[in-house]
This record gives structure tokens, C-alpha cells and sequence, in this order.
């Protein structure tokens, strides 16, 4: 499951992982202010060169960072306890075009399954995250939105029935339909064609479709 947004150390409030020039930024080029990060303590500790993460994460999170990208697809809906099925399957969100993920990914998680990606929501900026941190919702620098990650399954990696299942779960569980309708939305158009003739698009979820599209053709 996805960790309390309770604060447990200083990186908390960067989003769990900061590279040395990051933090270096955040804190206006002031060496001395990183010093605590760049120390293996009970709460942080360097993952690999110029690399800084919380200590209290998890393997698959640890995954993640080490190789320079994000949660994504089915591991964010498992965590969520949602019906999938990841067969213990580290799914990741990795940068398509840079030259150090494939490396990694090939070192650190040869197994994982990889969505590569110019990624449809960046990872947030360890300063973006900083700021955030102020009012007490600091983001997740480490798994993708959840929007996004039911976008990409409802892609590639869940069948069009399941989609509809896990729609319907999500919805019990108190997700709005209108996030859920965003994630069909930017979804290929064959993913919503299929859902339909399959009857798999919860009702309010179809009505928040039918209000956007109103929305957008109003002119």
C-alpha cells in the first residue's frame, strides 16, 4: 500500500528522492544546508552517486528510484487493492529518450515491466515539491497520478473487461467519476470504443464522458 503522507524525514517534503542537485537548487546553492542529506542516517540515505531517498521505502519504490522513474499501470492500482492482477510485477514509468534509463532499468530491474514515456504528467521538480510541502500535500515524486496509471492500464495492460471491472471498483470506492472519465478520455479512442460496445463504462462515469464532450463542443 502507498505510504502515510505523514512526514517520517526531510525528503519527505521533496517527494521521497532528490538527486544532490536538486536539493542543491531548493536551497539556493547552499552546501552547507544539504549536508543532513548527504549523510546515511535512520531517515535518509544516498541510493546511488549524488542520489538521496527516504529510508523508509519500499522495495518496489526503491526500484523505482534506482532507476530514475516512477510507479506506474497495474503496481499503483495493486496498492490501492483494486482488481488486478500485477503477478508481482514491478510496473514502471520510465523517461523515453534518456540515455541512462534503459541502462538502469537492464541493472536494476531487468524483470520489471517498463512503460517508457515523454511522460503525460513530469515528474515534479524537487523545489515544486518543496513548495508543496507547505501546505501539507506534497507530491509523490515516485508513482505516476492515478489517473494516469488507470490510463495506462486500461492501454496496455488490462483487458477490456477487467477495465470495466476495475472502473466499477474504483467508483465504490469513493473515486469521482469525472477523474475516471478523464482517464478514458486521454486514453487511445479504441480503449472508450471497446468499453462501450462492452457496456463496461459505469453510469455516472459515461455521464461525466457525455458532460466533458458537451463542454468542449459547446461552440
Amino acid at each position: 500500500m502507498p505510504r502515510s503522507r505523514t512526514p517520517l524525514s526531510p525528503l519527505c517534503a521533496f517527494g521521497h528522492v532528490a538527486t544532490h542537485a536538486e536539493l542543491l537548487e531548493a536551497f539556493h546553492g547552499q552546501e552547507s544546508a544539504i549536508t543532513p542529506f548527504r549523510m546515511t542516517t535512520a531517515l535518509c540515505t544516498r541510493l546511488r552517486m549524488g542520489v538521496y531517498v527516504c529510508t523508509h521505502l519500499t522495495e518496489r519504490e526503491r526500484t523505482a528510484a534506482l532507476c530514475g522513474g516512477q510507479l506506474d499501470c497495474l503496481t499503483v492500482l495493486s496498492e490501492l487493492g483494486l482488481p488486478v492482477d500485477d503477478r508481482d510485477q514491478v510496473h514502471l514509468r520510465l523517461p523515453r529518450g534518456h540515455g541512462g534509463a534503459a541502462e538502469r532499468k537492464h541493472r536494476y530491474a531487468p524483470l520489471a515491466r517498463v512503460h517508457w514515456s515523454r511522460l503525460r504528467t513530469p515528474i515534479p521538480s524537487a523545489t515544486d515539491a518543496r513548495w508543496a510541502a507547505r501546505t501539507g500535500d506534497a507530491p509523490d515524486r515516485l508513482r505516476v497520478p492515478l489517473r494516469e496509471a488507470l490510463r495506462q492500464a486500461m492501454t496496455s495492460c488490462l483487458s477490456y473487461a477487467d477495465s470495466g471491472t476495475v472502473l466499477e471498483a474504483m467508483l465504490a470506492a469513493g473515486h469521482a467519476a469525472s477523474d475516471l472519465a478523464h482517464a478514458i478520455e486521454v486514453a487511445p479512442r479504441r480503449v472508450s470504443v471497446a468499453l462501450r460496445q462492452l457496456g463496461a463504462i459505469p453510469r455516472s462515469v459515461q455521464d461525466a464522458l457525455d458532460d466533458s464532450f458537451a463542454r468542449q463542443n459547446r461552440f
